[in-house]
């Protein structure tokens, strides 16, 4: 199993599989796998005030599909006061999942992703490169040893959907959003990262209020935001913790 490892001057880019092997009818986690010179970082499916997410175009056997990319928890750059962007620095994984059709004969598999992403520091450089992997299917599945980690760590940061005890409001004052969380405990620290572009402030400071039994974040709302939104979404990631997805329905207050 090999991957291409196109040369870029600032991101090392290679297409890995958590398993070495695998078998008709199951289902395998692949990653585009980005290791950045330091300094320059990619982008979140929203990238914020400027860039644009890597994108992916799949070239796969008869029978095979891939879903979309699962997003790991964003980190927030904001280099001045006015911008804030949302992405990755260092090194990311943004894994995919491999639908193998039961029909699929044993032998060599060739994936193919033509990957294009834009990488910035003061600048930003569109970059794109053809990634390719031979992915063996035989009559039992086995790890690969030499990702299991990788997958295994990028895991821990992939948001989770909220717990069912949790409740979850948004009300839509005259320039913020209140989104509240009741987790049944405390939140000190929470920082929260909208899905969709334009709706709130990005540079804007969060006001986050501690509750008793969860949190209360009070969300500027973005100058392009003309009309009111029926319904927030967003993840709301714990520092050192996990990080869950959120999607609330918008009360409009009574002016």
């Amino acid at each position: 199993m090999a991957a291409q490892q196109p040369a870029s001057s600032h991101a090392r880019v290679e297409l890995l599989a958590e398993q070495a092997t695998t078998k008709p009818g199951s289902h395998v986690q692949l990653g585009v796998h980005f290791v950045l010179e330091s300094g320059w970082h990619i982008y979140w499916i929203n990238p914020g005030d400027s860039g644009q997410p890597p994108t992916l175009k799949w070239q796969l056997p008869p029978g095979f599909n891939v879903g979309q990319i699962q997003w790991p928890r964003p980190e927030r750059m904001q280099p001045i006061p006015q911008l804030a962007d949302f992405g990755y620095h260092d090194e990311v994984l943004l894994p995919v999942t491999l639908r193998v059709p039961a029909s699929a004969k044993e032998g060599e598999a060739q994936i193919a992703a033509d990957a294009k992403w834009l990488v910035c520091r003061e600048v930003c450089i569109p970059e794109h490169s053809s990634l390719r992997l031979s992915l063996p299917v035989a009559a039992t599945a086995k790890e690969n040893q030499q990702s299991t980690s990788i997958f295994a760590r990028t895991r821990k940061l992939l948001p989770q959907p909220k717990p069912h005890s949790w409740k979850v409001s948004v009300k839509s004052e005259k320039d913020d959003f209140v989104l509240a969380v009741l987790a049944g405990k405390r939140i000190a620290k929470a920082e929260f990262f909208p899905l969709e572009p334009g709706q709130i402030d990005n540079p804007a400071p969060q006001k986050l209020e501690p509750l008793a039994r969860g949190v209360k974040i009070t969300l500027k709302k973005s100058d392009l935001l003309l009309k009111p939104i029926p319904m927030l979404r967003g993840v709301l990631a714990l520092p050192g913790g996990p990080a869950y997805t959120i999607e609330a329905p918008v009360r409009q207050s009574i002016q």
